[in-house]
């Protein structure tokens, strides 16, 4: 570019990337490499472009490498390999591993000759720093840290380096979104932006889009191989906030979760409780043009409230359980075996576990039980999860009465001792109700059959 003339872009092209899999310079983002995208971003900057790695790599590359000439693994050697071989006194040096960095952050740094305030790389260096750089690595210092003290803020999120193919999916979503007219903001929450249970090898993304029209990205799927190539795709519910959410299994393994949410409903949903809770746990934002992030930092700060329940969502949630154990008895009854195990093992079990929620708070009150049983196995009592490994029924009509009585226990201790416990009455007669959930399905454990 006429404007850097007398600069060198340097470009490490990394090595094995054992965290990432495969060779990062390989990995393709938004429809061409990671190599060939960074390779083109500073020939649109720089004069000269060298691509500095290990040759012992063999990385098949559109574009020649040269050797660093050490055996070790570090930065530190591909900057000084560049800065040797540059013809410019002045270096931009460029990971291939920050896709969202932009020619203009490029030009940025190199008119400051500075390095961002996220750290060494991307940033300028220039051939006056290779003596310092060579004692650093003499004495055994490999940290680029505090080689060029001149710093310049840049937008974080054009930093991003990519360590995963989550971050790579993340990155390139973060860029699409800020180029698609009808996404007016983009936000991961769950396990990949929390802090407390952060994500490991089995999580998920969970990356919501605030937009104009959901109904533009849940008809029409092919937006999302913008982001690698699909295996499967399909719409389900939002487990909170009552929305769509789009699903996608990449072929690199990574499961991806796309709720789609309405600018218009954004304040109900940020007055949802469990939303308000996933908010507290953590969040990053990729794109913001509505002014969300704010609105998601005043849901951060504000107090968490679990109040204990009152007398009558008490006595409601027992109710609720009872009722269905009953229900659940007489389609067992009636040979609708199906209908009865789905009704216990599902919707019967979400009260339960409402239930131990309440009765963990009630021994501990400032016990995070999270919500919708995330991390019951953390929380829970442990007796009750003994008990919980009973309370869960084969297809089978014997098996699913014995499942249904082991579950009414469960629930009726931990209902005694909650309401203890709060202060609370027990409103229902658990005699009379368990008489008549055994006139339908007698107790199999207690030596009895269905037919007795």
């Amino acid at each position: 570019m006429a404007d850097h003339v007398g600069v060198t872009g340097v470009l490490l092209v990394g090595g094995a990337s054992e965290r990432f899999g495969s060779p990062k310079a390989h990995a393709r983002f938004r429809g061409e490499t990671l190599a060939e995208r960074a390779w083109r971003l500073l020939h649109e900057t720089c004069s000269e472009v060298l691509a500095v790695g290990k040759a012992e790599d063999g990385l098949e590359l559109p574009f020649p490498v040269l050797d660093d000439g050490v055996e070790e693994r570090a930065p530190v050697f591909g900057v000084l390999a560049g800065l040797r071989a540059a013809a410019h006194d002045v270096c931009v040096v460029l990971p291939v591993d920050c896709p969202l960095v932009t020619s203009a952050v490029l030009r940025a740094l190199v008119e400051e000759v500075a390095v961002p305030q996220t750290g060494p790389l991307p940033g300028v260096y220039t051939k006056a720093t290779l003596r310092l750089l060579e004692n650093r690595v003499a004495a055994g210092e490999l940290s680029l840290r505090g080689v060029n003290e001149s710093v310049l803020d840049v937008d974080e999120r054009l930093l991003a380096n990519v360590n995963t193919r989550i971050d790579l999916v993340t990155a390139a979503v973060g860029e699409w979104a800020r180029e698609e007219p009808d996404v007016r903001a983009a936000v991961v929450v769950g396990s990949r932006a929390r802090g407390d249970v952060p994500a490991d090898r089995w999580s998920d993304l969970d990356l919501i889009l605030v937009v104009d029209d959901p109904e533009s990205f849940a008809g029409d799927a092919s937006w999302v191989a913008e982001f690698g190539e699909p295996v499967l795709t399909f719409l389900e519910s939002t487990a909170v906030g009552g929305e769509r959410e789009r699903r996608v299994l990449y072929a690199t393994g990574e499961d991806v979760d796309f709720p789609l949410i309405p600018v218009a409903a954004l304040e109900r949903i940020e007055a949802n409780e469990d939303t308000i809770d996933i908010v507290r746990r953590g969040f990053r934002v990729l794109h913001d043009e509505i002014g969300l992030e704010e609105r998601l930092r005043a849901i951060e700060a504000s107090p968490v409230l679990v109040a204990a329940p009152m007398q009558t969502e008490y006595t409601e949630l027992a109710s609720d359980f009872w009722y269905h154990a009953l229900w659940t008895a007489k389609k067992l009854r009636r040979g609708e075996v199906y209908t009865a195990t789905s009704c216990l093992d599902g919707y019967m079990k979400v009260r339960l576990v409402t239930l131990m929620g309440w009765h963990a708070r009630a021994v501990e009150p400032s016990l995070d039980t999270w919500h919708d049983g995330r991390f019951l196995e953390r929380w829970a009592d442990p007796g009750a999860l003994v008990a919980l490994e009973f309370a869960y029924a084969r297809y089978s009509v014997r098996d699913v009465a014995r499942a249904l009585w082991e579950t009414i226990d469960l629930f009726q201790g931990l209902e005694e001792e909650t309401a203890q416990r709060l202060g609370l009455a027990l409103e229902l007669d658990h005699a009379d109700l368990r008489r008549r959930i055994a006139e339908v399905v007698p107790d199999p454990r207690r030596g009895t059959t269905l037919g007795s």
